[in-house]
């Protein structure tokens, strides 16, 4: 249990005692380097936390909704139709802008149904394959250009040693 216990020596593991305590009295406790504490302070310093305990409560929820999020999304179908999964990183409060969106506008949908076609309208909308085209029209352009110019500054230097041209 303490970092000083004698070496070789090994306690059995601790039941968790949830007869004793109820859930709001459970306690962890977690070892970090002196970096992650000056980050954690870094956040309470901010405002953003009013405590290291509430940020690590707050982080440990998150990483709980997300893993349960992520063991209780079914496979993703279609997949044989050519349907790529991307992961994609927002911000906690868009997140919730879009789950409000998906239950209050798209009928209840699942959030990354959601999101695949307000990135599907979006593309029509803005045209990114056209600009994407264009972009890649110009660069073949460039290398074209290039080309020629690498030919004509072969071609001086040729003359050049021909004598034909001086500089």
């Amino acid at each position: 249990m303490f970092d000083n216990a004698p070496p070789g020596h090994q306690k059995p593991a601790r039941e968790p005692t949830l007869d004793r305590r109820g859930p709001e009295e459970e306690r962890i406790a977690l070892r970090c380097t002196r970096k992650e504490l000056q980050l954690l302070d870094s956040f309470v310093a901010d405002g953003e936390f009013e405590s290291r305990s509430e940020l690590m409560r707050a982080a440990l929820r998150e990483f709980l909704r997300a893993r349960a999020a992520a063991v209780a999304t079914p496979p993703v179908a279609g997949r044989g139709m050519g349907l790529v999964e991307v992961p994609v990183r927002l911000r906690a409060s868009e997140v919730e802008t879009f789950r409000d969106y998906a239950s209050q506008v798209a009928n209840g949908r699942e959030l990354g149904d959601v999101l695949a076609d307000l990135v599907r309208r979006g593309e029509l909308e803005l045209k990114v394959v056209e600009l994407v085209e264009r972009a890649r029209r110009a660069r073949r352009e460039d290398e074209r250009a290039r080309e020629r110019l690498d030919g004509l500054a072969e071609s001086a230097a040729d003359l050049e040693r021909r004598g034909v041209v001086g500089r």
